[in-house]
């Protein structure tokens, strides 16, 4: 999996945590931090000069909001992140609980839509957060959240092979802050992963409309697709993302499509795979050539010929 590092925005994403097929045990739901403020200064078209700085902001856009989708760690489905606390479940349809942070609290409301008592299809929960700060990110949470249009297969909460779980989450001025700031994001992700055999797991995200503000910038991602089979004997990642990225920052919008599959062995960085990013003047041209290094082609007036080439680190892509 990657570390990310970068300085944009909190949507997207280019992977799901190894423990989708089983959670570390938690204590509690855990939420990251928001990103630093953007800081990149690169502005459409596409050129030699700041090719990297639009290749970092798109990747970054492209591998982050996996963290958003934690909040299934609340309703007690250790199907991303860790396993956290699942609601007290009394003998009701609708079912609420004020749940503590170290400061603040959230309030989370299951609707159980079949009244069996436990998460099946149909099923939905609304999370409050109200000021919810949690120490060990030095976090504070704050708005609303929604998990709809459930679809269980099998048992997800136990991981019980095979199972499957899809879903909607839709976020309404849920705002994420810590020493860098606050991070404000609106949007949906549809959900959908399941496995055979708790070795393998597919994964797939479909996001419409999600919009990040931080620091005077907003950022929307659309039309975005990311598909990602996980195989956890081999611990391997295969991973393609496809969509737009619109940014004030960029003052403007790009797309990006995955040519050939990311493929991520371990805790590394991707070792190969080729990402085609574009606007409506240039492109570049993302080729991985190891777990160390990418290469950069830049055409500047998409005529098909490369105008400028370049290597570059994962670092320098902001990735550890």
């Amino acid at each position: 999996m990657f570390e990310h590092r970068t300085h944009t925005l909190l949507v997207g994403l280019f992977f799901i945590l190894l423990a989708s097929c089983g959670g570390s045990g938690s204590d509690g739901f855990n939420p990251p931090p928001p990103p630093p403020p953007p800081q990149n200064t690169a502005k459409l078209p596409i050129t030699a000069a700041n090719a990297q700085d639009i290749t970092a902001s798109v990747l970054a856009a492209v591998t982050s909001s996996s963290e958003l989708t934690g909040i299934l760690d609340i309703v007690g489905v250790p199907g991303i992140g860790s396993a956290g606390p699942s609601l007290a479940k009394p003998f009701a349809a609708i079912i609420t609980e004020v749940i503590g942070c170290d400061t603040g609290q959230l309030t989370a409301t299951w609707d159980d839509a079949d009244d069996n008592l436990e998460l099946s299809t149909g099923d939905t929960f609304d999370i409050l957060f109200e000021m919810c700060f949690y120490a060990d990110s030095a976090t504070t949470l704050d708005g609303s959240t929604s998990i709809t249009n459930l679809v269980i297969t099998g048992d997800p909460v136990n991981q019980i092979a095979p199972w499957g779980l899809a879903g909607t989450f839709t976020y309404t001025d849920l705002s994420a802050t810590d020493v860098d700031g606050t991070a404000i994001i609106d949007g949906a992700i549809d959900l959908d992963m399941s496995s055979d055999d708790n070795l393998i797991a597919n994964i797939s995200l479909a996001v419409t409309s999600l919009t990040m503000q931080q620091a005077g910038v907003t950022e929307t991602l659309s039309d975005y697709v990311l598909a990602q089979t996980i195989d956890l004997n081999a611990m391997s990642q295969v991973i393609s993302a496809d969509g737009t990225l619109a940014s004030t920052l960029l003052e403007g919008s790009v797309t990006f499509e995955t040519l050939d599959d990311f493929i991520v062995m371990g805790d590394e960085n991707p070792s190969s795979g080729q990402f085609l990013i574009k606007d409506d003047q240039s492109s570049v041209l993302v080729t991985v050539l190891d777990n160390l290094s990418v290469q950069l082609d830049i055409d500047l007036d998409l005529d098909g010929t490369i105008d400028a080439t370049m290597v570059v680190n994962w670092t320098d892509l902001g990735f550890a």
